[in-house]
């Protein structure tokens, strides 16, 4: 017991001794000079018992020749960029810092002094140098580098001539990420030391490559109607509304509005006035002839046996296609649509060649061996009825008509198909209710008097 106390005592006694040096040691450099205090560092650079003057000369030596040797490479694939730290005024504030640095131990009474001094000879300190450089060139470099990276995604396009595809290449879509990069570049810059950075860009990838388009070969389906080409007006919408519909590429999945590819039927896009169903009854109006287009393309869609979305028949019979094979649109509430219910994707092409308007569906035909059938069977015929209205304005004998009479149909359509001759679906296409309209003829009635004509009067010959 009696040596545990004595080696105890003999730790105090160490302990207190050297407390005593230390602060002897801090009270003689608090006395000794301006010279920077024990274990202070700045940038990991020791600087202690170094004057102010003799600091920054050290770290000027050793900083400014690494600044001079520092670059950052910015690399993208196989381009290269330098950024220079002397090119943007890289400098420390070395000064300043120093001033931190000496001010430990050097400020305030001697009993202030002497305490920092202790404090310091303990535990190390290490002053960072900030460093001030011109951001300008980086943001031109950077302006610089996006002009050269920075590309628009481009899709693979298609393009039939009416008798062969031509199709072009897709290109990935590239943008730099600017300030990820500039935060990437301001980071690095603090380390001084020679360092590659692989840029930051983002990719689009195309959504239709060329290779997607390599299998368009095939025809899908195909159908034609014909039209009065000597219906000027009424020739041009057909003919506008083909061009509108013509050269779509349809991917897999995708569904094809006619109303959304035409778009609106106005004058400033080449529309005519010419004769539409209204309430019943074919009256003028911009577009007449456009239902012929959709309709024509609704039956080629039939034949490729393409998923139908959404299709309305007419509330009157036509004359260029049979019952139940036809599909009105209007404004943008009465729609074709059709779903690409293939594995690939198909292209609609439509053409007007004389008085016909034609659409062929091209894709790849996933089943040579199968065939399809459009069959209409008519549920209900609905005769009208005919007014005469008796019209003694009108001569005995002449009849006109006020009013054109339609008969109404109710026709239920199917598409049948068949794989090597033998029936694999029947697919039920629906109702088509046609209106009857009953009309109307006027009869006249008048009694038109007969002319007398006098005999001649007759000469005598001798006269």
């Amino acid at each position: 017991m009696k040596g545990y106390k004595l080696s105890i005592s003999g730790v105090v006694i160490v302990i207190i001794f050297l407390i005593a040096a230390i602060i002897v040691a801090s009270g003689v450099a608090v006395l000794s000079g301006e010279v920077i205090r024990s274990n202070i560092s700045i940038n990991g650079i020791d600087v202690s018992g170094l004057s102010k003057d003799a600091a920054e000369n050290r770290l000027k030596g050793i900083l400014e020749d690494k600044i001079k040797d520092s670059f950052i490479s910015l690399k993208f694939e196989n381009k290269e960029w330098k950024i220079n730290y002397n090119n943007l005024g890289y400098a420390y504030n070395i000064e300043e810092t120093v001033d931190k640095a000496y001010s430990v131990g050097h400020t305030g009474d001697i009993l202030r002094q002497m305490i920092e001094t202790i404090r310091a000879k303990l535990t190390p300190q290490n002053f960072e140098l900030e460093a001030n450089y011109n951001k300008e060139p980086i943001n031109k470099l950077l302006a610089d580098i996006a002009k050269e990276i920075d590309q628009e995604v481009v899709d693979a396009t298609i393009k039939y001539n009416g008798t062969s595809f031509s199709v072009t290449d897709e290109r990935i879509g590239r943008k730099l990420a600017a300030e990820n990069a500039a935060s990437l570049i301001t980071e690095q810059l603090h380390k001084v030391e020679v360092a590659v950075l692989e840029l930051p860009v983002d990719i689009t990838q195309p959504i239709v490559k060329k290779s997607d388009l390599a299998v368009i070969k095939d025809t899908l389906g195909e159908f034609s109607t014909k039209f009065n080409a000597g219906d000027v007006d009424r020739s041009t919408n057909i003919k506008v509304a083909t061009n509108s519909a013509n050269n779509v590429l349809v991917r897999p999945g995708e569904v094809y509005s006619v109303n959304e590819t035409l778009g609106p039927r106005l004058a400033k896009f080449g529309y005519k006035d010419a004769k539409v169903i209204i309430n019943n009854e074919l009256v003028p109006g911009i577009g007449g002839g456009v239902c012929q287009v959709s309709s024509t393309l609704y039956n080629a869609v039939l034949m490729s046996n393409l998923k139908i979305i959404e299709r309305k028949n007419h509330s009157l019979t036509l004359s260029y296609v049979g019952l139940g094979r036809d599909a009105t649109i209007s404004g943008d509430y009465i729609d074709f649509k059709f779903m690409n219910n293939t594995n690939y994707p198909i292209y609609i092409y439509g053409e007007v060649k004389g008085s016909y308007v034609k659409f062929t569906v091209f894709g790849k035909n996933e089943h040579p061996g199968r065939t399809v059938k459009i069959t209409s069977e008519t549920l209900k015929t609905i005769p009208p009825a005919i007014s005469i209205i008796e019209d003694p304005t009108l001569p005995v004998g002449t009849t006109i008509e006020e009013k054109k009479a339609h008969t109404g149909y109710i026709v239920k359509t199917q598409r049948i198909v068949f794989e090597n001759g033998k029936e694999i679906l029947r697919d039920d296409l629906g109702t088509s209710n046609y209106r009857v309209v009953n009309g109307v003829k006027r009869v006249g009635t008048k009694v038109i008097a007969p002319v007398v004509v006098p005999p001649e009067e007759v000469l005598d010959p001798q006269l």
